[in-house]
């Protein structure tokens, strides 16, 4: 989907000069060179593809934003301005951008964003079977564990639970399983149809905030269940612990560096305590996005350590 969100020349280039695999992230700064994350590492974008150079990198100006922009919105910035509220646009395919530009403010409510200026434009790849030896971890004779994947920013983590999703499907028919996307990321459902392949018998909620689509989901779907992405402050722990009350399991991801810093989180103390989670995945870069770099149980006893 690239192709509808690119300019024609850009497409071609990244078509013709990338390997798509390996083509994570295209970051466009106003009058900057434009620079791209290549299998996990960073280097500029130039006519004849990659380059640790930055003498040979083509600029982005605000006309290729502009457009870029114009495109991804499907020629409709009207019908995208809720995700430019939060600063992002969700594209076909799975594809989303994350934008930078002036917040336009009225009566104290953040109405949308102009004059775009910085593009962070993510390729998703679905990696099946990346959460294979994790799975029996996760799963014994009492049944599924609440679980956190916790990873830095690009470090596999939506990609994980979509797989776990899938894993789960295909394993287990009695589980009913709920999808929350709430940034069109893991299943990244267009028109009501899932652009990644989460399982057959997967349900998902797509666009809503974390607090509308536990209590919703739950009354409607009755999910065994749930997935979400990136909780981050009191109201996602809240709905978490609503869920977990509620006999509903959770897998859920979160921003950390490593376990240290998850557990020094103060949101997060409550649930840490509670022990509402049975298995930490605690994911990293270090050897290409998704790397193993443990699971751990309620009280963080290492259960596999790389």
């Amino acid at each position: 989907m690239l192709e509808k969100v690119l300019t024609r020349d850009l497409y071609e280039l990244v078509s013709k000069k990338i390997e798509f695999e390996k083509l994570y992230e295209l970051r466009l700064r106003v009058n900057s060179p434009i620079t791209i994350n290549y299998g996990g590492k960073y280097y500029y974008l130039t006519t004849n593809g990659i380059s640790a150079s930055e003498s040979d990198a083509l600029v982005a100006d605000s006309s290729l934003i502009e457009t870029i922009v114009f495109n991804a919105s499907n020629f409709s910035i009207y019908a995208v301005n809720y995700m430019l509220q939060h600063c992002y646009i969700s594209c076909q395919g799975g594809i989303r951008i994350g934008v930078c530009g002036e917040v336009v403010i009225e009566n104290g409510k953040i109405i949308t964003l102009k004059n775009f200026s910085q593009l962070n434009i993510r390729i998703p790849h679905q990696v099946k079977n990346c959460s294979l030896n994790a799975i029996k971890y996760l799963i014994d004779e009492t049944g599924f564990k609440n679980t956190l994947i916790i990873s830095p920013p690009g470090a596999g983590k939506t990609t994980f639970i979509r797989d776990i999703a899938y894993q789960l499907s295909n394993l287990n028919l009695a589980y009913n399983l709920l999808i929350l996307d709430e940034r069109f990321e893991i299943a990244s459902a267009v028109n009501g149809v899932n652009m990644h392949d989460v399982g057959k018998f997967t349900d998902v909620l797509s666009g809503c905030k974390k607090s509308f689509g536990f209590l919703e989901g739950i009354r409607s779907m009755r999910p065994d269940i749930i997935f979400c992405d990136e909780i981050a402050d009191l109201d996602d722990v809240e709905a978490v612990r609503f869920a977990v009350n509620s006999g509903v399991k959770v897998v859920a991801t979160t921003h950390a560096f490593n376990l240290s810093d998850f557990r020094a989180k103060k949101s997060f103390q409550d649930l840490i305590e509670g022990q509402f989670f049975d298995r930490y995945i605690v994911l990293s870069s270090s050897e290409g996005p998704g790397t193993y770099e443990g699971i751990f149980d309620k009280k963080f006893i290492c259960l596999y350590c790389r």
